[in-house]
């Protein structure tokens, strides 16, 4: 047995170490290779920020083609919106493959590479702990203004909008997210927010919303809102939303409020951005292609 069992180690370890070599029949890829280019980036001057901010853009499915030319599309602008951690590569996936397939709008995905996600994403916290923990804390104001007078503007210049915005974002992002539809309700006309981190200053932007949205007059916007199998602080504040919307219809106001209890926080961007982006950005009909 001993002896067999020497013999089939000397076996694996041939075949690791003979899979370990190059093959010589097989011609190695011709170097450098090209790269796969899925947007182009931008250094963003602005007057908010000591240095340019990062901007990553993808056009739709066909904006450069001629019999396009005349043609006007909305913007999605993502928070995150970086490369590497952040989230530009697969939330482009999910526009580019609805835009190419009729699943949802061709739209302009913009993508705000973060700094300082603490402080661009949140309003200053009277809580001691956050104070402490969150040194930097409490920018967004800065960060709102930035979007609205500086990048927004350069969006409109340089690219065919049509004048309907977007914002979407999850986790401290999508806390800005709902900041921006409860206090800033016309910077944007469709917000997505995926487990937006409502526990922040004690809930203090949730307790909010009811009085926030029993205002008269509000602009037309639409809410799509969604958080995983988070629970404690970070689902109630999410019920306080919900039950501040429901309490306040208004025809001006659509939301949709779509829980996915069987993901979690790292997991639930996805798929709930997969199906928020097909339902805030619909396909257009045949007669408005």
């Amino acid at each position: 047995m001993r002896r067999l069992l020497l013999a089939l180690a000397i076996l694996v370890g041939l075949a690791t170490t003979a899979a370990a070599q190059p093959r010589q029949d097989v011609a190695p890829f011709a170097a450098p290779g090209t790269p796969v280019v899925i947007g182009q980036g931008y250094d963003l001057p602005t007057k908010h920020y000591p240095k340019p901010r990062r901007i990553n853009v993808q056009l739709p499915p066909g904006y450069d083609d001629p019999e396009n030319k005349d043609r006007r599309y909305p913007v999605l602008y993502l928070l995150d919106g970086g490369a590497g951690w952040q989230d530009f590569a697969h939330i482009a996936g999910i526009v580019q493959q609805g835009g190419t397939w009729g699943i949802s709008a061709p739209v302009i995905l913009v993508g705000v590479e973060s700094g300082d996600r603490k402080a661009e994403f949140t309003q200053p916290s009277s809580d001691p702990g956050e104070q402490k923990d969150f040194p930097t804390h409490g920018k967004a104001e800065t960060f709102r203004q930035f979007l609205v007078q500086d990048l927004k503007p350069a969006v409109d210049a340089a690219y065919r909008t049509d004048g309907t915005d977007g914002l979407i974002g999850e986790s401290l992002a999508a806390l800005f997210v709902v900041d921006e539809f409860l206090t800033h309700p016309a910077d944007f006309d469709r917000y997505i927010a995926i487990s937006p981190s409502l526990w922040w200053d004690q809930q203090a932007l949730a307790k909010s919303a009811q009085a926030r949205l029993a205002a008269p007059n509000p602009p037309p916007r639409t809410l799509w809102l969604s958080i995983a199998d988070e629970g404690g602080t970070m689902q109630s504040g999410v019920d306080l939303v919900v039950a501040a919307l429901k309490a306040n219809p208004n025809p001006a106001v659509t939301w949709t409020y779509a829980p996915y209890p069987a993901e979690k926080h790292s997991t639930i961007y996805h798929p709930a951005a997969t199906r928020a982006i097909r339902e805030v950005f619909p396909a257009p009909s045949d007669a408005q292609r």
